[in-house]
């Protein structure tokens, strides 16, 4: 990362620097005027404009680098340059980061690094594997990172941070307006997740105005997460049309978007986003309805850090459940709020989406019927 770092910076400086001179023909032809050249060129730039030189110094065979006019061997190379050209250069940094350390091992390089290393603009290019902060070392100062990264605009870290006020600090208004800021810029996990949490506030209720509002809501959240390339927000619509939660009963309209929810991952795979528009109609010899496609699933950062947090943390004295699909990291917000199994009553689950993959993974080969007295 490093090596990449001062490739990058050199290339940079050598655009800053390197003198140009262009010499155009023009050729007029128009009505009783000759043909004539026309000769552009730029003047060469001063030399202490010229880049960086080496000057020897007196009385010895050291030598001295010049850039600018000023002598930059005492300190960092990298001070030399404008700000401007290490923000750019730290933004690509920040946007093709793998992990954390990525970003933090350049910003160590000198205390400008670390200075320009947290403006606004750096921050919010700041890829999600950047901000992939791990539940075991989870402090103030991480969280402080997220936030800012937040305040800059980063979508992604507007998702993570709501999720783990949500989910694990339970600060549900907090969490609430960092998940609704990320749907404000069509984040598709940030509105997956408030429909979920909204399916969930009407789980074992009855009846009511508002109850319905917040379904049919869910519903179009559902509904345009799934327009930018969610496959589980697809499939959860399919099931609200299968059930008529939300939105009008259609079996027809439920098998063609499931069917097209499972060929997305079948043929997609996990990490390839893909816009989910009308789905094809395929032959119905193939069944693609059970959920082949969860295999290899790629689980959001977001979701390790709440799973990790609830093993470490508090395991449910108080009553609440987490959502029995491992990889999901959900928990009750309050008693009964999860759905259970039908078949056994044993497990719950957030959404028909992790009732279904956890099936597939090992539910459905220990489910047991509940025994009739």
């Amino acid at each position: 990362m490093i090596l990449q770092l001062i490739i990058v910076l050199f290339c940079e400086g050598k655009k800053e620097t390197e003198r140009v001179t262009k010499m155009t023909t023009t050729r007029q032809k128009t009505r009783g005027i000759k043909s004539k050249r026309i000769a552009i060129t730029i003047p060469l730039l001063r030399p202490q404009e010229m880049g960086p030189r080496r000057r020897r110094l007196s009385g010895g065979n050291e030598t001295e680098l010049i850039l600018n006019g000023k002598s930059i061997n005492s300190g960092n190379p990298f001070d030399a340059l404008s700000d401007d050209v290490l923000i750019s250069v730290l933004c690509k940094v920040a946007a093709s980061a793998t992990s954390p350390s990525d970003l933090i091992n350049v910003m160590s390089i000198s205390k400008r690094f670390s200075v320009l290393g947290v403006d606004q603009q750096v921050l919010a290019k700041a890829s999600g594997k950047a901000m992939c902060v791990r539940a075991k070392n989870w402090s103030d100062s991480s969280e402080k990172f997220l936030r800012r990264c937040a305040d800059a605009g980063n979508l992604e870290a507007c998702y993570f941070l709501g999720m783990i006020h949500f989910h694990c600090l339970r600060n549900y208004a907090s969490g609430t307006a960092l998940l609704e800021r990320a749907a404000e810029g069509s984040h598709s996990a940030a509105l997956y997740s408030l429909a979920i949490i909204r399916f969930n506030k009407c789980a074992d209720v009855d009846g009511g105005s508002s109850c319905q509002h917040d379904l049919n809501s869910a519903a179009s959240l559902c509904v345009r997460s799934a327009t930018l390339g969610n496959v589980d927000a697809l499939r959860e619509v399919g099931y609200c049309l299968q059930h008529g939660v939300g939105l009008p009963p259609s079996p027809t309209a439920a098998y063609h978007l499931l069917h097209k929810a499972n060929t997305l991952k079948l043929i997609t795979g996990p990490s390839s986003p893909t816009p989910l528009i009308s789905p094809r109609r395929r032959s119905r010899d193939i069944s693609l309805l059970t959920n082949y496609g969860y295999m290899g699933r790629e689980v959001h950062a977001a979701n390790i850090f709440m799973v990790e947090w609830w093993w470490l943390g508090d395991k449910g004295e108080d009553g609440l459940h987490m959502c029995s699909n491992v990889v999901c990291g959900r928990r009750e917000t309050r008693k009964n709020g999860f759905r259970r199994c039908s078949r056994c009553g044993t497990t719950m689950y957030c959404s028909h989406v992790c009732q279904e993959m956890h099936w597939n993974m090992e539910h459905g080969a220990t489910c047991t019927p509940v025994q009739n007295a």
